[in-house]
């Protein structure tokens, strides 16, 4: 089978910076705290849709509020 030639840039021969160590770290704490946040406010919904009326009204907050805050993650305007 005869050699095939090429002129056009390969991938494994381009000019790539290799990721270092720092950069590596740097994204695991920023996936950690982005993990953290999402978990709180996962946790924060649960407890919201979860509560008893009366601690509802106890913070002025109606059911319906709640419902449409866990699904657009505003208060309606």
């Amino acid at each position: 089978m005869p050699a095939h030639f090429t002129n056009g840039p390969l991938v494994a021969s381009t000019n790539v910076a290799p990721v270092s160590g720092v950069t590596i770290w740097r994204w695991l704490v920023l996936f950690a705290r982005k993990w953290a946040m999402a978990h709180k406010v996962a946790r924060d919904t649960e407890l919201l849709r979860s509560a008893p009326r009366e601690r509802l009204e106890d913070i002025g907050v109606n059911r319906a509020d709640v419902a449409y805050i866990c699904e657009y993650g505003r208060f309606p305007k």
